[in-house]
């Protein structure tokens, strides 16, 4: 098993699930509370001897920001009330470990006995980030109004470890491919610490197995034991207020339907961590509420008198102010933008999803989540997010004529990314604007063109990947046979290479040299001037 830090429990508290979805602190206003604990490393290791050689960037991020801000401290040993917890074997105190907790300011440290305490954090769900070269430790808690939260990796504040939620909206032409998925679910099936859950809309005349019954069921998902066949659904139905017969048909274009999956979810099924799945046909960030034609954005439904379907602002609006998720995948075409990761960042921590188009076979689930299944503790969400990528990879490997492509991004990084992203624009924007007219306006627009027609594209879309896209655009702008004038090239360069660089860290995973010859995980909209639709509504979108 991985050595690792770990956060240990010094007192337990039973937390009620009403409180955790409705937000219920008592009826006066909610007031901060804090989170402590203590952090243990293993024995001998030294942070200090090891930024020498290593030093991974989603750490250094953390490691690097200013000491906690006036006001914060770690507590002396004997001030607390508490006895410490045994040091765990093979481990020893963490002092200097750095520890931030969404939902509050600043950043707390450890002192020599490994004990940390954040105070002024938002109610609520909140991530707890550890970090000491080069480990990394991210621990969900729930913070009650006015009380002081105990973290505690090995058995949480919640109830069960991992909560895995599938919505998939099958109907439509994907429903044969929606119960080949169903059962490499039941490959693993739910236990005491993973619930696996699935709400599954079937569609009318593309699958007849299993009854061939129509409409909307949501299913508690159970290892299948082969007795019935490996193609029959043998898992049971959850329960729901939904009748389970042909009648039951739910909206799953509808964002109040997913946000209320969710809510049945962490309600039923609390846990120390969640996963959100959304799959179905997908078409990246754009949005179509005023024209419903062909592309989509995400979770078609045809079971209306009209095709309908979410749009990647909806599904932000759906989940906010729920638990916040450790992943939110996509199993789904060509979901994998900055636009569509700028959204998420405020309702999750990772995003895994694809660049290019998807088999209709989609993501491998019985490989992806039999680790999860099979060490529920030892695998971290970030973990997860890797296996979701390997697995789905590996099913495919070669064997395809065009690449596929599977990437997990931590959306703390959206925002950096973004940034170098208006950077460059604004950069390139700037010189051609000040030399409108000029030999340099004409050849910053040349080099943008040609480096697009070279970018790695998606499936005919507008879709190119951004790392890509700004190496070609930086090689060509910097050859001075570009002719472009030494100042703009260097002022273009620069901001090329600060976007490459924000993409490059290890908060980007993108999976086996040969996916990443296809892309570098994250694509973004970038159309010439005659591709632009009324329809596009790209300033739906919070990027700025």
């Amino acid at each position: 098993m991985r050595r690792r830090l770990r956060v240990a429990m010094y007192a337990a508290a039973a937390l009620a699930t009403s409180v955790l979805i409705a937000g219920c602190f008592g009826s006066d206003s909610p007031r901060p509370g804090s989170v402590d604990g203590y952090v243990f490393k293993p024995a001998g290791y030294s942070a200090v001897a090891a930024t020498t050689t290593v030093r991974p960037a989603q750490s250094a991020a953390l490691v690097a920001e200013p000491a906690p801000a006036p006001g914060l401290k770690v507590l002396p040993a004997g001030a607390r009330g508490a006895p410490a917890p045994a040091v765990p074997e093979g481990y020893e105190p963490c002092a200097g470990a750095v520890v931030r907790v969404t939902g509050s300011s600043g950043l707390a440290v450890t002192d020599a006995a490994g004990y940390f305490r954040k105070d002024g954090v938002s109610p609520g769900t909140q991530t707890v980030s550890v970090v000491y070269e080069p480990y990394r430790l991210d621990v969900k808690v729930l913070v009650r109004s006015g009380q002081v939260t105990t973290v505690n990796e090995t058995y949480g504040n919640l109830l069960g470890k991992w909560t895995v939620m599938v919505y998939m909206c099958a109907d439509n032409n994907l429903e044969s491919a929606a119960i080949a998925d169903m059962n490499e679910l039941e490959e693993v099936g739910s236990t005491d610490e993973v619930s696996i859950l699935v709400q599954i809309d079937r569609a009318e005349g593309f699958d007849t197995s299993n009854d061939d019954w129509t409409g909307t069921r949501r299913y508690y998902i159970t290892k299948d034991p082969g007795s019935l066949g490996y193609d029959t659904i043998v898992s049971p139905l959850a329960p729901w207020d939904g009748n389970y017969d042909d009648r039951t048909e739910v909206n799953m274009a509808d964002p109040a339907e997913l946000r209320d999956f969710v809510t049945w979810c962490v309600t039923h099924y609390p846990a120390q961590h969640y996963v959100l799945i959304l799959w179905d046909h997908g078409d990246g960030w754009t949005i179509w509420r005023t024209a419903r034609v062909e592309p989509r954005a995400i979770c078609v439904d045809n079971g209306g008198s009209e095709p309908a379907a979410l749009d990647v602002d909806q599904v932000r609006a759906a989940l906010q102010g729920l638990p916040r998720l450790d992943i939110i995948g996509f199993d789904a075409c060509l979901m994998q933008m900055i636009e569509v990761a700028y959204e998420m960042r405020g309702v999750a921590d990772i995003a895994v999803g694809s660049e290019e188009i998807e088999p209709e076979e989609g993501w491998d689930y019985g490989a992806a989540l039999a680790g999860l299944v099979a060490d529920p503790y030892g695998t971290s969400p970030w973990d997860l997010a890797r296996a979701f990528v390997d697995t789905y990879l590996a099913s495919y490997g070669a064997s395809l004529s065009w690449g596929v492509t599977q990437s997990a991004f931590r959306l703390e990084h959206a925002d950096e990314v973004a940034a170098a992203v208006k950077a460059l624009r604004d950069e390139l924007l700037r010189r051609i604007q000040a030399n409108s007219g000029g030999s340099d306006a004409a050849k910053i627009a040349q080099a943008i063109s040609i480096a697009r027609l070279d970018a790695i594209q998606y499936w005919n879309c507008a879709h190119f990947d951004i790392a890509d896209f700004a190496s070609k655009l930086r090689a060509r702008v910097a050859d001075p046979a570009s002719g472009i004038s030494a100042p703009a090239r260097e002022a273009i360069c620069a901001k090329a290479d600060a976007l490459v660089a924000a993409l490059s860290g290890s908060w980007m995973y993108a999976g086996a040299p040969y996916a990443r010859a296809w892309g570098n995980g994250l694509s973004i909209y970038l159309p010439d001037r005659y591709s632009w639709s009324p329809y596009s509504k790209y300033d739906y979108l919070l990027l700025p």
